[in-house]
């Protein structure tokens, strides 16, 4: 069959215009379709955001309802919340990061003020940035063990600072509370017939043991803080890193000899004390972390070598801890600055490698 030119021209014009149609429909379907994923991308951006900030609502919202409630109480539940208050903050942290938290940690210093009793002011807004600091190792996968030597150290500062620091301001006389301590003893050892040994017991002596086990206290809060912190995590499905073993931890060398100059530092403060109690407070602060950091590490030494000559039993090297902790603290501390700086921690490492 044979087509005009009038058909030929007809049917190319169709043709053209079933193709303007597909093209256009199928632009039509990809813009369609590209507007369609950005509003769905768009919707996901604002649902995580609400999500964000519900979130740090709830967060405050529980971390004033402790303050209300330990206000409520006469500070009755204050020693109990020191554990908890952390915990809301490094859950915010570790799930969305340090500029998230901080947000939420200015929230938790104003309900501080508002809510909170004045001497728990102090304990909360530390508490708010101590679980800042964790959360945020946490939601950037820090080493643990390092982690918890940190929220360790920090709750003991904390707890120190609050103690003696800022003693004045809370009505607390430090001075007066270690006189009444060493009278307390001294009457006990007369009863004794030891009066002989209260010569050891000086006002200064006094005031090392009370500070060193304030600091002590703070270290056990931290640790406590931090279980609890990564329990609680786990439960939510927060996923946290596992810690190293502790003996496998080995600071700079330059962190020894620091801590060995902190203690000197801090030493001389009972030697001869400065004109201005605040700055002897602070000089005795830097005692105890230096005393603190070479003490760790010394057990940690100890640990060590009684795995490499005694024994490789846990409760036999525990036992053996325990008591040369008691019989040997002074020493200690020479040993963890040897251990850090002298080369004690390779030598202890090769022989533990040889058994």
């Amino acid at each position: 069959m044979i087509l005009s030119d009038t058909s030929i021209v007809r049917f190319q014009t169709v043709r053209k215009k079933n193709e303007f149609l597909r093209t256009a429909g199928l632009l039509y379907f990809l813009l369609t379709e590209s507007r369609k994923k950005g509003i769905v991308f768009f919707m996901n951006k604002m649902n995580g955001n609400t999500i964000k900030i519900t979130t740090g609502a709830m967060i405050l919202a529980i971390f004033a309802m402790m303050l209300l409630l330990n206000r409520q109480t006469g500070s009755f539940f204050e020693g109990f919340f020191i554990y908890l208050l952390p915990i809301p903050m490094v859950l915010y942290a570790a799930l969305y990061g340090f500029r998230a938290g901080l947000s939420v940690f200015a929230g938790m210093c104003l309900f501080s003020f508002l809510f909170g009793g004045f001497t728990t002011i102090f304990y909360a807004v530390t508490a708010a940035l101590l679980g800042l600091i964790f959360g945020t190792r946490i939601y950037l996968k820090c080493d643990m063990t390092r982690t918890l030597f940190i929220v360790m150290g920090l709750s003991a500062v904390f707890n120190v600072v609050s103690t003696v620091a800022l003693a004045s301001l809370f009505g607390y006389d430090v001075t007066a509370e270690v006189t009444q301590m060493r009278d307390a003893i001294g009457q006990a050892l007369a009863q004794m017939g030891n009066e002989e040994v209260m010569q050891f017991y000086t006002l200064d002596f006094m005031k090392q043991i009370f500070i060193i086990s304030t600091a002590v206290i703070g270290l056990i809060d931290g640790f406590i803080v931090y279980r609890l912190s990564l329990f609680i995590a786990k439960r939510l499905r927060i996923s946290t890193d596992r810690a190293i073993p502790i003996k496998d931890l080995y600071p700079p060398k330059w962190t020894g000899i620091a801590a060995i100059l902190l203690y000197i530092y801090g030493l001389y403060s009972f030697i001869k004390p400065s004109a201005d109690p605040l700055l002897n407070d602070i000089r005795q602060g830097l005692w105890v972390i230096g005393f603190m950091y070479l003490v760790v590490f010394g057990i940690i030494a100890l640990t060590q070598f009684f795995r490499a000559f005694v024994s490789r039993s846990a409760l036999v090297i525990t036992l053996l801890t325990i008591l040369a902790y008691f019989v040997l603290s002074q020493v200690l501390l020479y040993v963890g600055f040897a251990y850090i700086s002298l080369g004690l921690h390779d030598y202890l490492k090769k022989k533990n490698a040889a058994v």
